[in-house]
């Protein structure tokens, strides 16, 4: 389970340190590799992170679904699967985040990662600043928006 707020320098070659915490979190379910795709929320670009175990299922889940088909589907498959790439840790717990993710990403220097439960996410720093404040914004102008969240 992933939670919590990080921050981290990408060094010049595209590597980073996973949060300690994730690493602990990914060495309880056994896992070693991360699987990190590109992702969109509310146009805030950000890329998300999976162990390999929690991205085999979702791949199952896709690929089990009626309509297999369907628009959706195949753009979902197509972009969020396809585009994923596994990302071994290295001894010093840093994976590489290749030039692809990095620029979907708007990645720089300085990255946040931002546990969500089964997944995290890595952001620039100021994409994901922007993001909370719309996210705040929008609570202050509709403060029951989040009612059915269970």
């Amino acid at each position: 389970m992933f939670d919590g707020r990080f921050s981290n320098t990408l060094d010049d070659k595209g590597r980073v340190a996973i949060p300690v915490k994730f690493r602990e979190a990914l060495s309880a379910s056994g896992q070693d590799r991360i699987v990190v795709t590109r992702f969109k929320i509310n146009g805030f670009p950000c890329l998300e992170g999976y162990d390999a175990q929690a991205w085999q299922e979702l791949v199952s889940r896709v690929q089990s679904k009626a309509g297999s088909f369907g628009m959706s589907r195949a753009m979902f498959a197509s972009v969020y699967i396809g585009e994923a790439q596994t990302c071994q840790p290295d001894k010093q717990g840093r994976i590489l985040i290749p030039p692809t993710l990095r620029a979907h990403a708007q990645l720089d220097t300085e990255v946040v990662f931002v546990g969500v439960g089964g997944k995290f996410q890595i952001f620039d720093p100021a994409i994901r600043e922007k993001q909370a404040a719309q996210f705040f914004e929008q609570l202050d102008e509709h403060p029951d928006m989040f009612n059915d969240v269970d």
